[in-house]
């Protein structure tokens, strides 16, 4: 009995001992299994997910710098990446490329004047600006609909 590859599609006899066999033993295709098995396991596994974040994380604590480095000794891979990230700004059309996380815990935004950028449009080039200022309210500022001095009712 054959089976075709999810991987490559060609048709395969598989081995006696792998009961439901998906993939034939070629080296590509057995990586692409891998891949498909991490990518399952990442998402339903909330300790094998941990286990990858940290095991990360100590190698970049001990390979400092190494992103720096790779980048300055390959060029070609730098503007292939800026190429391949212009296209994915692109297709996003809207979405902000930014950190969404970065304020959780503490707010570090303080009363002031602040430029604002408009977000979206073509790239990541800036536009056009607006000048605002912003008051930071407490926590235990009152909630509720608030008239504002021209009189408009906010909620």
């Amino acid at each position: 009995m054959e089976g075709r590859c999810e991987h490559c599609g060609e048709l395969f006899i598989p081995l006696r001992n792998v009961v439901c066999q998906r993939y034939c033993t070629k080296a590509d295709c057995q990586k692409a299994r891998r891949n498909q098995w991490r990518k399952r396991k990442l998402l339903t596994d909330a300790d094998y997910r941990g286990n990858q974040h940290d095991a990360q994380m100590r190698w970049r604590e001990s390979h400092k710098g190494y992103w720096s480095r790779y980048r300055a000794s390959h060029p070609d891979y730098v503007v292939r990446n800026r190429v391949l990230q212009r296209e994915r700004n692109h297709r996003r059309r809207g979405a902000l490329i930014a950190k969404r996380d970065e304020l959780r815990g503490r707010n570090s935004m303080r009363s002031g004047y602040y430029r604002l950028i408009v977000a979206g449009g073509e790239g990541i080039a800036k536009r056009d600006e607006y000048l605002v200022k912003l008051d930071i309210l407490p926590g235990t500022y009152p909630q509720g609909p608030t008239l504002l001095p021209d009189c408009k009712q906010i909620t």
